[in-house]
């Protein structure tokens, strides 16, 4: 499989600790109507502290949030909508005792232990994934990150055109969501370290990019890679600058890492 390449916007200004405040706004800016809702996953016996896999349908409705006549909606999922009220009534010492009984409850605390993100939309062309912070944007390139990072060479007199219609796209979609920078790297490689790092503050995920640490925890996992030797060509570029021709690569670089404010548009 090739790799993708990934955009994350950082610091939204969705009000995510609502759900149904977060989905009138997400349905509000991207002009779709809305079906809110949470996964069934367990089952909570509060007298005998006991949890267990639900019954019944894999997904509940909280809402439906209605901004068109249309009869079309995107899915929003509320990640850890369920366990979070469990945890409400249980309390933690609860369901680390009742993560003792079986294996529902070991990953009912496993999963509040270890929450990720906050939110998924969808539908068959949008996957978008909200943080507390940050946003996976999914503007999807249909060629992929070679073809991607090549266009960076001007290796073809279409080349700036093309980033700059790309770059329109992630700036449209970052907007909606009140994000005002960007990191852009691929999904696979090392690359993937500063893609799965979303759930962390902006601040901390562009300091982990920059000081170039996620190469070292690629290096942690795969004892064949030379983080030393990959330093020497891989390149993080800035997309204003890109455009106003300060940005220069030779042969044997390659772009590994794009950052964007936008500062060039306002």
């Amino acid at each position: 499989m090739g790799w993708d390449v990934v955009q994350i916007g950082l610091r939204h200004n969705l009000p995510v600790d609502d759900p149904f405040a977060t989905a009138r706004e997400v349905a509000k800016r991207m002009n779709r109507n809305i079906r809110l809702v949470y996964q069934n996953m367990y089952e909570y016996d509060i007298e005998n502290n006991v949890v267990y896999d639900a019954d019944g349908p894999s997904l509940i409705e909280l809402a439906k949030i209605e901004v068109n006549a249309s009869d079309d909606y995107l899915q929003m999922l509320v990640y850890g909508y369920q366990t979070n009220k469990i945890l409400e009534i249980a309390g933690i010492e609860n369901i680390r005792a009742a993560s003792l009984k079986n294996d529902s409850g070991e990953y009912l605390l496993r999963n509040i232990e270890n929450q990720y993100g906050l939110y998924e939309i969808e539908d068959d062309d949008i996957f978008i994934r909200i943080f507390k912070e940050n946003v996976d944007l999914d503007i999807y390139v249909y060629e992929r990150w070679s073809c991607f990072e090549q266009a960076f060479h001007l290796l073809n007199a279409d080349d700036a055109e093309w980033l700059s219609n790309y770059r329109m796209q992630i700036y449209n979609r970052a907007k909606m969501f009140g994000c005002d920078e960007v990191i852009i790297c691929c999904d696979q490689g090392p690359g993937e370290f500063i893609y799965t790092k979303m759930d962390i503050s902006a601040d901390e995920l562009k300091e982990y990019a920059r000081s170039l640490q996620y190469l070292d925890d690629n290096a942690k996992c795969d004892k064949e890679f030379d983080a030393n030797e990959w330093k020497k060509n891989a390149k993080h570029i800035f997309f204003p600058s890109f455009f106003n021709n300060e940005v220069i690569l030779s042969d044997d670089d390659f772009v590994e890492v794009i950052y964007d404010d936008f500062s060039d548009l306002a």
